[in-house]
């Protein structure tokens, strides 16, 4: 066993659930900490004498590098990695990596959830039952996910997953993936079509694109005026995908029926964010993936791979290039 003053350090960048998991997973090889507090930007000060670090959602950038004497490796907590300095970090020998695939399923049975609790309005359904407002039951009235056609934006493992579990409802499922073959999506019984034709046939559309240059405002206010009166938008993927401010302008005009938002264009949002005041919006704070079952999996995983870049081997899930 290391000497207690020889082991690696390695910390987690915030109050992640289920961190308790990190500390009996590298109990005897490293000496962990656990951010109490959430940053915005990851102090460079936090970053000086550490080995590993254990990344949440907040942004780690050149600056949080400066006194990064130690560190090899930043490890994503989750599969998305827009937070990240790449290009600062291959320059100084540090690997990122992230964790694609563990949150498929959490998000996928966030995304079911959540597309049938805006068609049958639970949320207007709670708050009238809550005033034991009997005589408005004839305005509580849904709509049927049967028979419903549903537009998927990404069809990687978490869009694949959303359409395996929405299979069973008797729908049409449409896809847009220009990495993705008709013959893969027959496997989920989708058809890929154009994003155009997606936005313009689809009762709910629901976003499981990655955060790159190729889709940051991928759905603006043209995609928006092409969707349906009576559509539903569901991004639980990433704020930036969708102009925010464009979005709200079509909710209050009565453009698009309604959304479901699990992401911001600024994490963590403002309390003036002008979604917060709309009636037609079911919101959530970027916790899609948040089941207990993720968090364990997750925080195992990560310090496994964390493990392997501090013992000089390869890690997995490499994301940057090192130069």
């Amino acid at each position: 066993m290391l000497a207690w003053a020889a082991m690696p350090k390695v910390w987690v960048s915030e109050p992640i659930p289920c961190s308790e998991a990190a500390v009996k997973e590298l109990e005897g090889f490293a000496d962990v900490k656990v951010s109490k507090v959430f940053y915005h930007v990851i102090p460079t000060e936090k970053v000086e004498g550490v080995d590993g670090v254990i990344l949440g959602d907040a942004r780690f950038t050149e600056e949080s590098l400066r006194k990064a004497d130690r560190l090899r490796v930043v490890q994503r907590f989750g599969a998305g990695f827009d937070v990240v300095d790449l290009e600062a970090c291959a320059k100084r020998g540090v690997y990122v990596c992230n964790m694609p695939g563990l949150n498929a399923i959490d998000v996928a049975e966030y995304t079911v959830g959540a597309i049938i609790s805006s068609l049958r309005g639970f949320l207007k359904m709670d708050e009238a039952a809550r005033r034991a407002a009997w005589q408005e039951r004839p305005s509580l009235m849904g709509e049927r996910l049967k028979g419903k056609t549903v537009g998927i934006v990404g069809l990687g493992r978490i869009g694949g997953e959303v359409a395996r579990l929405l299979k069973p409802f008797d729908m049409r499922l449409f896809g847009f993936d220009p990495y993705v073959t008709q013959a893969a999506a027959d496997e989920w019984n989708v058809c890929l079509t154009s994003l155009e034709e997606l936005l313009r046939v689809s009762d709910i559309v629901t976003i499981h694109a990655p955060l790159n240059p190729e889709t940051r405002g991928l759905i603006g206010e043209k995609e928006l005026n092409s969707m349906k009166p009576t559509a539903i938008l569901v991004n639980a993927a990433r704020g930036a995908l969708v102009d925010e401010v464009k979005l709200v302008q079509a909710l209050q005009a009565g453009r698009i029926k309604g959304a479901v938002i699990d992401v911001y264009g600024r994490e963590p949002p403002e309390a003036k964010n002008p979604l917060f005041g709309l009636r037609n919006v079911q919101l959530s704070l970027h916790t899609a993936s948040w089941t207990r079952q993720f968090f364990e999996d997750g925080m195992v995983w990560c310090c496994r791979n964390v493990t392997r870049a501090l013992r000089g081997e390869k890690p997995m899930n490499i994301v940057n290039a090192l130069s």
